[in-house]
């Protein structure tokens, strides 16, 4: 065979491949679910009319729309998932904070020296009320705020900080140590220059399992609000409980999962994507797999994503309802 038709046969073979492997990328992966073992696990103890009322407000900063094929692996859907990016205001008897942060007015400022790549890929949002703004709208100053607890040290998770001058940030020790051996310094130390300088208490979880989850850190003392190792999409990642006297219970889970779809299928995102945002696979999966069990064993419980923003709205919608009926 001549040597153009062997370079044909190989061209052909290599596309073939090629076109292959990308229809695979957007095919179901099944995990296998079976819990191997029973985990330990301590639920909360204290009656419901004993937790304290607690105000929960998303604070929706920007958005991108992204077909549902890259959000949920094995959807063919290219219906437009909203992509949100938050933060969460908890009024709690003992404290007022923030879980994450949002986007500052700034923070198109800040990726202006990064790379096209991540510029037309992570970096791209539409800002829609900064952070700033939805204080100023709420009546409230940085200085309302006791403290920021931070579900992990990714840019977009920690962007609102510069209008947060001076107010003391909270963070998984094991998420911390991690970000000093290289994460702190990414992307022209994106991540450094957004935390301001801020004040810093690094936090342990010494407390015991909590539904399902193998330790915790309970904020207050009380019980009312419970962080728990949502670790995979980075190894210090945290989750909150917030348990109160009236609304549902709700457990944010950071980006242990984009979408609801994530973990009640499970599925994780297209893997191209997958593989830019999480630093161990593995372990980012067994985490799909215990927010899978958990809310199908938990259905009363609101697990919402901090990008999730369709949970987020019908949260909020909801909320509000429950709000006006107290008033009425």
């Amino acid at each position: 065979m001549k040597l153009r038709n062997w370079l044909t046969l190989g061209g052909f073979t290599l596309g073939s491949i090629g076109v292959a492997s990308a229809i695979n990328s957007f095919l179901p992966h099944p995990f296998v679910t079976d819990q191997l073992f029973e985990r330990a696990s301590e639920s909360a103890s204290l009656a419901k009319e004993d937790w304290p009322d607690i105000d929960i407000t998303f604070l929706r900063c920007g958005s991108v729309a992204v077909p549902e094929c890259i959000a949920v692996r094995g959807s063919f859907s290219l219906t437009a998932r909203t992509i949100a990016y938050s933060a969460v205001l908890i009024k709690h008897p003992r404290g007022t904070f923030l879980y994450d942060s949002g986007l500052c007015a700034d923070t198109p400022l800040f990726l202006m020296d990064q790379s096209f790549l991540f510029s037309n890929t992570l970096g791209r949002f539409n800002m829609e009320r900064p952070l700033c703004q939805h204080l100023e709208h709420l009546h409230m100053e940085p200085k309302d705020l006791d403290f920021v607890l931070l579900s992990h040290l990714h840019w977009d998770h920690v962007s609102g900080i510069p209008d947060l001058p001076g107010v003391l940030l909270q963070v998984n020790q094991v998420e911390y140590d991690f970000a000093t051996q290289g994460l702190l310094e990414k992307n022209q130390g994106l991540v450094r220059r957004l935390l301001s300088n801020n004040p810093m208490q690094l936090l342990d979880f010494a407390g015991p399992a909590y539904e399902g989850f193998r330790c915790s850190h309970d904020v207050f003392g009380d019980g009312s609000i419970i962080l728990v190792p949502l670790p995979g999409h980075t190894p210090g990642q945290m989750g909150m409980f917030i348990n109160r006297a009236h609304g549902p219970r709700v457990f944010l889970v950071g980006d242990a999962a984009w979408l609801s779809d994530n973990y009640t299928v499970p599925t994780t995102m297209h893997p191209v994507l997958w593989s830019m945002v999480t630093s161990d696979d593995a372990t980012a999966r067994q985490t799909l797999i215990d927010l899978h069990h958990f809310a199908r064993q938990h259905p009363e419980v609101a697990v919402i994503g901090m990008h999730d923003a369709r949970m987020q709205e019908a949260f909020m919608t909801a909320e509000q309802k429950r709000l006006n009926a107290q008033i009425v």
